[in-house]
C-alpha cells in the first residue's frame, strides 16, 4: 500500500544529503520493525514519525511484504529522490525493535540526523541480547506451553521441550543454507512426527517412561513452533489497514509453511508403516486440559515466545500475564458467544491492556501484542484443516470437515485480529490522556 504524507505550509527543504541520509535511515528502521513482526501500517506511522522530525514535508511511502519504496519531493522544482530496500523475513527481534523505538523518540525531541546514523549504526550491528541456547530454549518453550493447553502429562512435556531444542537448531541450520521454507517446514514435521511414533512405540514395547505418551499431543506441541498461526493474524490485520498487497502476500506464505506441514506429517506417517511401525495421529480437534495447567500453558507459551524473540527477562514476565489475560477473556466467554467471538475478546483484553501496561515499561506496545497473542492464534486449526483434506493413514479425506476447519481458522484470525486492532484503538487514547493528566499534574507542583 502507498502512503504519502502532505506538504506542510511551513515545511523547511533539507539539503540533498541530508534528505538521502533520512531516507536510508528509514528504510533500515522498516526493515528491523517488520523483521520484528510489526504491522505494516505502524512501521508506516514511524516512518512518517521520523520524516516528519526532520522536515521532509512531501514522502510518498510504498510498503509491500518483500521491500520498502520511500520517496521524497522537494519544494520546487528540485529533483526527487526515491530509494528502494529488499526485506528478507528474519528471527524476531525485540530488544532491537526496543531500542529503535527509544531512537524514535529521541529523533522526535530534535536528535540531529548524524547522531541517529550513528545511534541506529549501534544498534543493527550490535550482537542479540540473548546467546543461542537461551533463544533456542526460549523456542522450544513455546511447544512446551502449546502442550499444557491440552495436558499435564510429564513425559509429553519432556519430549516435547526436547524434540523442541532439536527442531530449533535444524531450522537455524536449514535458514543458514537458505532452504525455502516449504522443505524447511516438511523436514522438522517429519521430524517431530518420527520422534513422537517412535516414543510412542517404545512405549508398547516395555519402555516406562514413554508407556502412557500420545504421539498426537506431542506432535500437536512441536508442530506449534513451526506452524504459522500469527502470520495468520498480521495477515488479516495488514488486511484491515488496507495494506492488500502485504496480507496477500502473508497468506500465501502461510499456505505454503502449512502444507510442508503437512507434507512432513503425512511422510512421517507412511515411511512409519512401511516400516511396520503402527502409528496413529489424529486430525481431530484436541480437547483442552484442566483450567490451571491452560492458564500456565499460555503464560509459558507468551513468555518463551519473547524470550526466543530476544526480549528481556522483565518484558517476557509481562508478555506471559497479558498472554494469560487474554486467555482468560477467551474461557470466560466461549462457552457464551462461540469460538471466534471468544478469541476477539481475548484479543481485544491484549490490545487494550498492552498499551496500558507500555505506560509503566520500556517495551514497545506491538511486542506485548504480538506475543500476548499467540496462545490464540489458529495455528493448530490450520494443521487440523489441511489434515483432514488429505487424510493419514488411518482416516482417508474429508472435504467437507477440511474446509470447515480451515473457515474456521480463518473466522478465528479474523477475530483476534480486529479485536487487537480495536483494543489498541481504545487504549491508545487512553494512555494519552494519562499522559496529559501527569504532565499537568507536575507542571502544577512545579
Amino acid at each position: 500500500m502507498a502512503v504519502s504524507q502532505p506538504v506542510p505550509s511551513d515545511a523547511g527543504v533539507p539539503d540533498p544529503a541530508t534528505a538521502r541520509k533520512v531516507l536510508l535511515v528509514c528504510l533500515q528502521v522498516a526493515d528491523l520493525l517488520l523483521d520484528a513482526g510489526m504491522s505494516a501500517n505502524d512501521v508506516v506511522v514511524v516512518l512518517l514519525r521520523i520524516t516528519h522530525a526532520y522536515r521532509l514535508g512531501s514522502v510518498h511511502i510504498d510498503l509491500t511484504y518483500t521491500a520498502v519504496t520511500m520517496s521524497y519531493y522537494p519544494q520546487g522544482y528540485a529533483a526527487p529522490l526515491t530509494i528502494l530496500r529488499v526485506v528478507q523475513p528474519g528471527r524476531p527481534d525485540y530488544d532491537k525493535a526496543r531500542r529503535v523505538d527509544d531512537l524514535v523518540h529521541r529523533i522526535t525531541r530534535g536528535l540531529p540526523i548524524d547522531a541517529a546514523v550513528r545511534d541506529f549504526d549501534d544498534i543493527w550491528y550490535s550482537r542479540r541480547r540473548h546467546p543461542w541456547w537461551v533463544s533456542m530454549v526460549g523456542n522450544a518453550g513455546v511447544g512446551v506451553g502449546a502442550t499444557l493447553l491440552f495436558t499435564t502429562s510429564w513425559q509429553v512435556v519432556v519430549v516435547t521441550f526436547l524434540l523442541g531444542c532439536f527442531v530449533d537448531r535444524l531450522v537455524d541450520r536449514l535458514d543458514e543454507r537458505r532452504v525455502p521454507p516449504l522443505f524447511s517446514q516438511a523436514a522438522s514435521a517429519l521430524l517431530i512426527t518420527l520422534v513422537a511414533v517412535g516414543a510412542s512405540a517404545a512405549g508398547r514395547h516395555g519402555i516406562p517412561l514413554v508407556a502412557v505418551l500420545d504421539p498426537t499431543l506431542v506432535v500437536v506441541g512441536g508442530i506449534v513452533m513451526l506452524v504459522a498461526g500469527m502470520l495468520v493474524v498480521g495477515a488479516v490485520q495488514d488486511a484491515i489497514d488496507q495494506f492488500y498487497v502485504t496480507a496477500s502476500a502473508r497468506l500465501l506464505e502461510v499456505a505454503m509453511r502449512t502444507a510442508g506441514i503437512v507434507v512432513g506429517i503425512v511422510g512421517a506417517l507412511h515411511l512409519a508403516n512401511v516400516l511396520g511401525i503402527g502409528a496413529h495421529v489424529s486430525a481431530d480437534p484436541v480437547a483442552l486440559g484442566p483450567v490451571p495447567a491452560q492458564l500456565l500453558g499460555a503464560f509459558v507459551l507468551s513468555a518463551c515466545w519473547a524470550i526466543y524473540g530476544q526480549a528481556g527477562w522483565v518484558a517476557a514476565l509481562l508478555t506471559g500475564a497479558v498472554g494469560v489475560l487474554g486467555w482468560v477473556g477467551y474461557l470466560a466467554t466461549v462457552a457464551t458467544v462461540g469460538e471466534v467471538p471468544a478469541n476477539a475478546v481475548g484479543a481485544l483484553l491484549v490490545g487494550f491492556v498492552s498499551w496500558l501496561a507500555v505506560r509503566r515499561s520500556s517495551v514497545p506496545s506491538f511486542t506485548l501484542v504480538q506475543a500476548g497473542l499467540l496462545p490464540l492464534v489458529p495455528g493448530l486449526a490450520l494443521y487440523e484443516g489441511l489434515l483432514q483434506l488429505v487424510g493419514t493413514q488411518d482416516t482417508p479425506g474429508n472435504t467437507a470437515a477440511g474446509e470447515a476447519t480451515l473457515g474456521l481458522a480463518l473466522g478465528v484470525a479474523l477475530g483476534i485480529a480486529g479485536g487487537a486492532t480495536l483494543g489498541t484503538y481504545l487504549g491508545r487514547p487512553v494512555v494519552s490522556q494519562m499522559r496529559r493528566i501527569r504532565d499537568v499534574t507536575r507542571a502544577r507542583r512545579s
